[in-house]
C-alpha cells in the first residue's frame, strides 16, 4: 500500500509570473484567453465533488458499523429467547446504545452529501426507538414465565393439585385393598391398581413431553409431534377410564365399609378436572399467542429489523452508484482538460508548449494516474502505480480519498479471505486451507526433498462432553484443545480444525517414520492434561492416525482418507493412542463393510437365532434357568458365536431390528419347556445400543405389562462396561423393570471397569463371575481367593451368585463349598449342559427322561 506525500510535485505558480511577463505581453490576447480557460477547466475538479467522494467513503465505513451493530443486536435477542440471562440482557442494552450512536453519526455523514442522498436517512431514528420499545417489551415478557407461556399458570395451580391428588388416592387405594381384600382377588386388584397408577403417569409423562416439543427441544416437526402426543394423551385416557371401571367392580363386590368408593370418586373428580384443565391448555397452545416472546419476535421485532436493513441496503446501493458517478465525472473532466490544452497549443508554439509541460506535469499526470488507478483497483489487477505527491490541494484531496476507499476495500477483502480459510470457533485453517497447503507440501515432497506427515486427530468420547454438559463447553475445550496442539509444532507446520472435533496437523521436511513419534506422544500426553471450563475440570484424551506421503500416497485426498482410517483403527485398539497407516487397514476396513453387509443379509434372511444353555442350581443339579444365547447359522462358516458379529449388529442398530422376532422365539421355548403352571425363567443378554434406545425399552415394558412376558421369569443380563457409560435410559429402564419383578443380572464380574459403587447403585439381583476366574480355582490359590471374594462379596450386598464356565467336578466342589448359589458350563459332558437350540435341546431332554 503506497503512502501518498503532498510535498514537492509541483512549485509555487508565483514563481512562474515573472519568467512568463514578457512572452504574455507580446500574445496579449492569447495569454489571457489561456490563463481563463486553463484556470476553468481547472476548477472543473471542484471541491464539492472531492468532499462529496470523502463525505461518500466515511457514510460507507458507518454504515457497516450500523449493520454490524443490528446483526449482534438480533443475535442477542436470539439467545434471550433461549434463556435471559443477566449477561445477555446487558449486552443487548449496550448494542442499542451502539446502534443508536452509529445511526446518529450515519444521519450526520450523510447530510453532508447532496440533498436526494441525504433523505435516505429520514425515519431512520424512529424506526430505532420503536425497535427499543419492542425489545424492552420482549424483555419484560421474558423475565415472567406467566408472561411469555400464559399455560404454565394453569399447570401449575389446576392441573398440578389434581395430580397429586389423583397420585395419593391410588397410594390409598392400594393400601386399602392389601388390608381388606380376600387373598385371591387382592392380586388382581392390586394389579388394576398398578396399571392406573401406570396409566396416569403416561399421561402426565406424555404432557411433559408434548410441552417439550411445542418448546422444539426434542423433535424436529413440532406439528407432528403435538398431534402424536395428544393422541398418546386420549388413548391413556381411554384406557384409563377403562381400567377405573373394573376397578369399581372389583370394589362393588367387596364392598366391606372402608373408604375406597370416596378414594374412587375422588379419582374420578380429579380425573375429570384434570382433563378440563389439559383441554385449556390445548387451546392456550393453539394459538398464535401461545409463546408471548416468539409472538413479539415475529410480529414486531422481526419486521423493524428488516425494514431497517432495507434502509441500510437502500444507503448502501445509493452510495455506491454515487461515488461510481464521481469516479467518471472526475475522469470526463480530465478528457476535457487534455482537449482543451491540445486545442491551446494552435495559439503559440513556445507558449502553449511551455504551458502544455507544466500543466502536463503538475495536473495531467496526477489526475491520469489517479484514473488508472482507479480503473486498474476496480478490475482487480496488481499493485496500482500510484502519484507520489500534488501541490494543488484539490488534486491531493482527490487522491487521499482514493487512498482511504482502498484501504478499506482492502480490509474487507483481506477479512472476507481470513474467514474463508479459517475455522470461525478456534482460528485455525479450515479444511479448504489445509487441502491446498497440503497439496503444496506434496508438490515439494514428490521433487525428493523429504517427507511429511498427516497427523488426523480426533478427540475420544467428545459427544459427552456436548451432550452432558453443553455445546458452549464443548466449544471452550475445542479451542483450548487448539490452542495447545499450535503450541506443539514448529511455525513452518500447519494445524486445522477441519470439522466437529476433528483435527489434522501437517509436518514437512522430516526425513522418516519416526519423526512423528516424539511429535504424537507430545501431543497425546498434552491432551490429557486436565482442563477447567467453566468451572470444570475436563479430561478428555485423542486418537491419532498417521499417514506419510509419499510413502502411503501421493494424492491430498488419499492421504486424508488414510489416515482417518489410521485413526479409526486407534480408536477400535482402545482409544488414547496413535498407529501409523498400513496397507493392512484398508483391507480390514473393507472387510468390516464386507462383514456388515453379510450382517445385513443375515438379518433379512433370519439366520440369527437363540442357543439355550441351562443354569443349574449348584447343591441338587435342579433347574434355574436358561441363558438364551445369540447365534448366526452361517450357511458356508457354521455356527458363529457373538464376537464375530455383535459388534457389528450394536454399530450398525441392526440389534434393535433383530431383538423382537429373537424375544419371539424365546417365548416359545419358554412355554415348551415350562413345567406345571410357573414358567421356566429365561436369561436374555442386553447390549449398551439396546439399553440406550428408548424405543426397545418402552416397548419391553409394554410387553411385560400386557402380560406377553411374565416378568417373574425374565431375567435381563448386562455386562460391567455397561455401567461405566454414560446410559441414562438405561439406569432409568432397569429401575422399572426392576419394580415390575424382573430380575438383573451382572454378567461377566471382574472383566470390566465397574467400581463396587456401582453394586450399589444398580439393583442386581444376580451375579455371574467369569469362566476366566473359574477355570483354574481347583488349581490356583489366587484365582481361587478371587472367586471366593467375589462370592462374599456379592452376598453381603443380598446378591445371589452364578459362576460360568463349570466343566469338572473339582470346580463344582470348591464352588459348592464356597456357597456359590448357581453353576452354568459343560459339567458331565452332558448335551443339556452346552447351548444348543430349542429342538435339539428338546430331544436330549427327552432322552434322559
Amino acid at each position: 500500500m503506497h503512502m501518498w506525500s503532498s510535498k514537492g510535485l509541483i512549485p509555487d505558480l508565483d514563481s512562474y509570473r515573472g519568467r512568463y511577463t514578457l512572452f504574455s505581453i507580446l500574445v496579449g490576447v492569447a495569454l489571457i484567453s489561456f490563463a481563463y480557460l486553463g484556470w476553468s477547466l481547472v476548477n472543473k475538479i471542484s471541491q464539492r465533488q472531492i468532499d462529496n467522494i470523502t463525505a461518500r467513503t466515511l457514510a460507507a465505513g458507518v454504515l457497516v458499523d450500523a449493520q454490524t451493530q443490528l446483526n449482534l443486536l438480533e443475535n442477542n435477542l436470539q439467545r434471550i429467547l433461549n434463556e435471559p440471562m443477566k449477561e445477555e440482557l446487558a449486552t443487548t442494552e449496550e448494542t442499542l446504545h451502539n446502534l443508536e450512536q452509529v445511526l446518529i453519526d450515519l444521519i450526520e455523514s450523510l447530510k453532508n452529501l447532496p440533498s436526494d442522498e441525504g433523505r435516505l436517512a429520514e425515519g431512520m431514528l424512529e424506526d430505532k426507538l420503536q425497535l427499543e420499545r419492542e425489545v424492552q417489551r420482549l424483555i419484560e415478557v421474558r423475565r415472567d414465565v406467566e408472561g411469555w407461556f400464559p399455560a404454565m399458570n394453569l399447570m401449575l395451580e389446576e392441573m398440578y393439585p389434581h395430580n397429586r391428588g389423583m397420585l395419593s388416592e391410588l397410594q390409598l387405594l392400594r393400601q386399602e385393598v392389601e388390608v381388606g381384600f380376600p387373598q385371591q382377588q387382592q392380586l388382581d386388584a392390586i394389579n388394576q391398581i398398578s396399571t392406573l397408577q401406570r396409566l396416569w403417569l403416561g399421561i402426565t409423562g406424555e404432557l411433559r413431553l408434548m410441552v417439550a416439543n411445542r418448546f422444539g427441544l426434542f423433535a424436529a416437526n413440532q406439528e407432528t409431534e403435538f398431534s402424536r402426543r395428544d393422541g398418546n394423551i386420549g388413548d391413556f385416557a381411554e384406557r384409563f377410564v377403562l381400567h377405573l371401571s373394573v376397578l369399581e367392580g372389583y370394589f362393588d363386590v367387596n364392598d366391606e365399609g372402608f373408604i375406597l368408593s370416596d378414594s374412587l370418586t375422588a379419582m374420578e373428580v380429579h380425573y375429570k378436572s384434570w382433563m378440563q384443565s389439559y383441554q385449556q391448555v390445548l387451546q392456550f397452545m393453539e394459538k398464535p399467542t401461545w409463546r408471548m416472546d416468539l409472538h413479539i419476535m415475529r410480529e414486531s421485532i422481526t419486521p423493524l429489523l428488516d425494514r431497517i436493513r432495507q434502509r441500510f441496503s437502500r444507503i448502501d446501493l445509493t452510495l455506491d452508484t454515487q461515488s461510481a458517478d464521481g469516479i467518471t465525472q472526475l475522469t470526463d473532466t480530465a478528457k476535457q482538460l487534455s482537449l482543451s490544452i491540445l486545442g491551446m497549443a494552435l495559439l503559440g508554439l513556445l507558449l502553449l508548449f511551455l504551458a502544455f509541460q507544466f500543466i502536463k506535469r503538475n495536473l495531467l499526470q496526477p489526475i491520469g494516474h489517479t484514473a488508472a488507478a482507479l480503473k486498474q483497483e476496480a478490475r482487480g489487477g496488481l499493485e496500482p502505480i500510484l502519484p507520489d505527491s500534488s501541490n494543488l490541494r484539490e488534486i491531493q484531496d482527490l487522491v487521499d480519498a482514493f487512498s482511504d476507499m482502498r484501504q478499506q476495500v482492502h480490509s474487507r477483502q483481506r477479512h472476507l479471505d481470513h474467514v474463508a480459510h479459517h475455522d470461525a470457533l478456534t482460528q485455525l485453517p479450515n479444511r479448504i486451507l489445509f487441502h491446498d497447503r497440503l497439496e503444496h507440501a506434496l508438490a515439494i515432497a514428490l521433487r525428493g526433498d523429504g517427507l511429511i506427515g498427516l497427523m488426523f486427530l480426533d478427540l475420544d468420547r467428545f459427544k459427552q462432553v456436548n451432550d452432558s454438559l453443553g455445546h458452549l463447553v464443548g466449544d471452550e475445550l475445542l479451542k483450548l484443545i487448539a490452542e495447545r496442539l499450535t503450541s506443539l509444532v514448529r511455525s513452518a507446520d500447519t494445524v486445522a480444525r477441519l470439522s466437529g472435533d476433528e483435527f489434522a496437523i501437517l509436518v514437512e521436511g522430516i526425513s522418516s517414520r519416526k519423526d512423528m513419534v516424539p511429535l504424537a506422544e507430545k501431543i497425546l500426553r498434552a491432551i490429557e492434561q486436565p482442563v477447567e471450563v467453566a468451572g470444570q475440570e475436563l479430561r478428555v484424551s485423542a486418537s491419532i492416525g498417521i499417514a506419510m506421503a509419499p510413502l502411503d500416497d501421493v494424492s491430498a485426498d488419499f492421504l486424508i482418507r488414510d489416515a482417518d482410517t489410521a485413526m479409526y483403527e486407534a480408536k477400535r485398539q482402545g482409544r488414547a493412542a496413535y498407529r501409523f497407516f498400513n496397507n493392512e487397514m484398508t483391507a480390514r476396513a473393507a472387510e468390516g463393510l464386507q462383514r456388515e453387509n453379510e450382517v445385513r443379509l443375515a438379518v433379512e434372511a433370519g439366520q440369527f437365532s437363540y442357543h439355550f444353555q441351562p443354569i443349574l442350581e449348584s447343591n441338587n443339579g435342579e433347574l434355574f434357568c436358561y441363558e438364551a444365547l445369540l447365534r448366526w447359522h452361517h450357511p458356508q462358516r457354521g455356527i458363529l458365536t457373538p464376537d464375530q458379529f455383535l459388534p457389528v449388529l450394536n454399530d450398525t442398530g441392526l440389534i434393535t431390528t433383530l431383538f423382537d422376532p429373537l424375544l419371539e422365539q424365546a417365548i416359545r421355548f419358554q412355554q415348551e419347556h415350562s413345567c406345571g403352571a410357573e414358567d421356566v425363567a429365561i436369561s436374555f443378554n442386553l447390549s449398551a445400543r439396546l439399553l440406550n434406545d428408548p424405543v426397545f425399552c418402552r416397548n419391553l415394558l409394554e410387553s411385560l405389562v400386557a402380560n406377553k412376558i411374565s416378568p417373574y421369569s425374565l431375567i435381563l443380563e448386562i455386562t460391567e462396561d455397561i455401567l461405566t457409560q454414560e446410559l441414562a435410559e438405561a439406569d432409568l429402564f432397569l429401575h422399572q423393570a426392576k419394580s415390575l419383578g424382573i430380575r438383573v443380572a451382572l454378567d461377566d464380574f471382574g472383566t470390566g471397569q465397574a467400581s463396587l459403587g456401582h453394586l450399589r447403585q444398580f439393583p442386581f439381583d444376580l451375579l455371574k463371575i467369569d469362566k476366566e476366574f473359574v477355570h483354574n480355582v481347583a488349581l490356583d490359590s489366587n484365582d481361587a481367593s478371587l472367586v471366593r471374594a467375589m462370592i462374599q462379596l456379592a452376598h453381603a450386598f443380598n446378591i445371589q451368585v452364578i459362576a460360568e464356565g463349570v466343566e469338572n467336578e473339582g470346580q463344582l466342589a470348591f464352588l459348592q463349598q464356597q456357597g456359590c448359589d448357581y453353576i452354568q458350563g459343560y459339567l458331565v459332558g452332558s448335551p443339556r449342559h452346552k447351548p444348543h437350540t430349542a429342538e435339539v435341546l428338546q430331544a436330549a431332554l427327552l432322552f434322559e427322561t
